[in-house]
């Protein structure tokens, strides 16, 4: 790695100036503060007044002093006796808590329900889990979340170097465990950090890191064990729990974006690496702009949007999403339209858009299909579906080892093929019959909100801006 280090000046300076932008400024920290003491109090009045057995503690970056500036979010926990019943009595109690506490919330789930309520400012998640003992096995993967604060809490020695690590992961788009990011969660850079020492000493052991990469902060586990049951590009064992893997939900996408990001700094250390993940303001891409830029490539923009969604969960909406997206793009392929790619997205209230680019909006009638190799048992259905069949334009032959055939399409139009999708049986069933659907062109896209042209943009160009600072001298 020393051939890959910057000139020791120049990475001080820079990381000298981001340990500046990743500082809590007085006013922010005190509003925090209060506003933190306030909730609890308001809730613990509510819950003595309902005669719960039950403890409200805080828990979260706010308390272990690792939250960015300006990410003005707290989250508070409502501890449970496991006699208070099942995780949909636990969410039925937070709701009733929340709406005598604050009035109005929005229902959330992740395992269990949860609520978000706004409060001076802040969005607070009000979170019911079951009060366990160190060592007990949790019922929901919540339970363990108070012992995560107290071992951060005793362990960490620098929280601005958590800081620093936040914001980079959040300038690579790459900070955050739900699905719809797949990347690294608040306590795994805590954990990180603990693990290597500091942010920088995080970023130079990533750099080179080769999956499978272990971490087992208290030694639980022997690595040839912990390798066995995790399947991981990432493995870091839990300190409080050695069942679980921290990193379970990092893609492969992201382990390595961020090592190569990792890589890029310490090449050429910028500022930018920082900036970047502290910024709020949102980019707006025009219709027009999009319609214009595929007419330069040459290709076509399909889209739908499913509305009408507001039953559904934030958490639900993005699986959702994903999902729609993947079973769409194995059609596209298995109908020969040779998607260029196809993603999902959601606004987090009620809608759902799916957006994909193809080279062919149409498709002759005739395509040639593969059929089993010459001589095994499948070769006389092939034969027998084919022979004189009325969709067959020629053959069956054979090339190589293989039979052919020259057949009619399934599907000569992609907007057929995506409006037969959608009315069908492999249309996910929880948004099946549920959403008011739009499929649109790229003519007809300007209507789509601003959110969904941003992320359409995001994808045409697929952008990584750390690239330019691994061949920058």
């Amino acid at each position: 790695m020393q051939g890959d280090m910057p000139p020791s000046g120049n990475l001080n300076r820079v990381l000298e100036e981001a340990r500046k932008l990743v500082s809590l400024p007085d006013d922010e920290r005190e509003s925090l503060k209060r506003t933190l003491g306030a909730s609890i109090s308001k809730i613990r009045a509510v819950v003595d007044g309902m005669g719960l057995d039950a403890e409200v503690t805080p828990v979260g970056s706010a308390v272990r002093d690792t939250w960015l500036p300006g990410n003005y979010e707290l989250d508070i926990f409502v501890l449970f006796p496991k006699e208070a019943g099942d995780k949909y009595a636990l969410g039925e109690l937070i709701k009733e808590i929340a709406k005598r506490t604050f009035r109005n919330f929005r229902q959330n789930y992740a395992e269990h329900p949860y609520v978000i309520v706004k409060y001076e400012g802040f969005d607070i998640d009000l979170v019911p889990a079951y009060k366990i003992r160190k060592g007990e096995r949790v019922v929901s993967s919540v339970d363990r979340t108070p012992f995560h604060s107290s071992y951060v809490l005793s362990k960490l020695k620098s929280p601005e170097e958590v800081r620093l690590l936040k914001a980079f992961l959040k300038s690579i788009n790459a900070y955050g465990a739900e699905e719809r990011i797949g990347g690294f969660s608040g306590y795994l850079c805590e954990l990180l950090v603990i693990f290597y020492g500091s942010f920088l000493d995080t970023i130079i052991n990533a750099s080179k890191w080769r999956p499978p990469v272990y971490i087992d902060p208290e030694m639980h586990l022997s690595e040839e064990y912990a390798l066995s049951i995790f399947q991981d590009p990432l493995i870091v064992i839990d300190p409080v729990d050695p069942r679980r893997n921290v990193a379970a939900a990092l893609t492969l996408t992201q382990f390595n974006r961020f090592r190569v990001a990792a890589r890029a700094f310490l090449i050429n250390p910028n500022l930018e690496f920082f900036k970047r993940g502290l910024k709020h303001e949102k980019k707006r891409t025009k219709a027009s702009v999009i319609e214009k830029e595929l007419k330069r490539r040459g290709s076509h923009l399909i889209a739908v949007e499913l509305n009408g969604l507001n039953d559904l969960s934030r958490e639900l909406l993005w699986s959702q999403s994903k999902k729609l997206a993947k079973i769409f793009k194995d059609e596209l392929f298995r109908y020969g339209f040779q998607p260029i790619w196809v993603a999902g997205w959601t606004d987090g209230s009620s809608i759902i858009v799916v957006a994909g680019e193809v080279p062919h909006l149409k498709l002759s009638s005739l395509e040639k299909k593969i059929g089993p190799p010459v001589g095994i048992k499948d070769e006389e259905k092939f034969l027998r579906k084919y022979v004189l069949g009325e969709d067959t334009f020629g053959g069956p032959f054979i090339e190589d080892d293989r039979w052919y055939v020259y057949s009619r399409r399934g599907y000569t139009e992609v907007s057929m093929l995506l409006s037969d999708f959608l009315r069908g049986n492999k249309m996910p069933s929880l948004l099946r019959g549920r959403a008011n659907v739009r499929i649109l062109s790229e003519k007809e896209i300007e209507s789509l909100s601003q959110w969904a042209l941003n992320e359409i943009w995001e994808e045409l160009f697929k952008e990584e801006f750390f690239v330019k600072y691994l061949v920058k001298r």
